[in-house]
């Protein structure tokens, strides 16, 4: 609803005479790695919405599958992503980081409660332990392939299969952003459902960082006063307050 009424207001702007350049320079559009309907994407939506009205700019979401999300960015098709990792800088060293974060992000292990307790990857390894993550997680992917290798470790395309596989008894240990997975355990009215048993549980923080909105090349200039907006919605309590809302309006449909 949030991003219909952005676009249907920056098409406005486009029917006005004499407008038309100018509005297609302020608007600004950007991709998220989580479709539009999950309450993270619309709490962002609505936090880089007054963001960018702060800066005199129009904001327009574009719901894309994942994977596309960054060569979409890199191809100038939108003018950025909602959000990546700190370190998604290294990877993608021609887009543009905006300093502010949006949250912090933990990167957690999951297991079964009747497992043994995990204890570093190095039992992992002497155990010959199995190792998923989820696909497009540069910094799991990569962690895995260092203290796993190929043969021990393997990847799937959504959260649900990650724990339904080891619930099947199909992996022993599952790599994600701690609030995807939490938000598939705690939602469980929308989308494929965990199984009642056996119970699945957080075993390990492997590793902290923020998440960040990236631009392109071409709107660079833009990610320090983004910054600054951002800082100040932060620090109203509007950031936090959007998050709760969008959480809770979620829970009353998938809780």
């Amino acid at each position: 609803m949030i991003a219909r009424r952005s676009l249907l207001q920056a098409t406005a702007l486009v029917m006005l005479p004499g407008a038309g350049m100018a509005s297609d320079q302020r608007l600004l559009r950007f991709v998220f790695s989580r479709p539009q309907r999950d309450p993270r994407t619309q709490w962002l939506i609505r936090l880089y919405t007054d963001a960018c009205a702060m800066l005199g700019r129009q904001f327009e979401f574009v719901d894309v599958p994942a994977k596309r999300a960054t060569a979409m960015v890199l191809s100038s098709e939108v003018d950025g992503e909602l959000g990546r990792t700190a370190a998604y800088q290294q990877l993608h060293p021609r887009l543009r980081r905006v300093d502010e974060p949006n949250n912090s992000v933990s990167f957690c292990v999951y297991g079964l409660a009747r497992a043994a307790p995990f204890v570093d990857m190095a039992q992992a390894r002497n155990q010959v332990l199995r190792c998923e993550t989820r696909r497009g997680i540069h910094e799991m992917e990569a962690f895995l392939q260092q203290h796993m290798g190929r043969n021990h470790s393997s990847e799937i395309s959504e959260v649900w299969q990650g724990i339904r596989k080891l619930q099947l008894g199909r992996t022993d240990l599952y790599f994600d952003v701690r609030e995807a997975v939490e938000d598939y355990l705690n939602f469980k009215g929308c989308g494929e459902r965990p199984l009642e048993q056996p119970k699945v549980e957080r075993l390990a923080t492997i590793a902290t960082t923020t998440g960040h909105c990236y631009l392109n090349q071409k709107h660079a200039s833009l990610a320090p006063e983004l910054a600054r907006v951002l800082a100040q919605l932060k620090a109203s309590g509007t950031s936090a307050r959007y998050l709760n809302e969008e959480l809770a309006r979620y829970a009353l449909l998938c809780g």
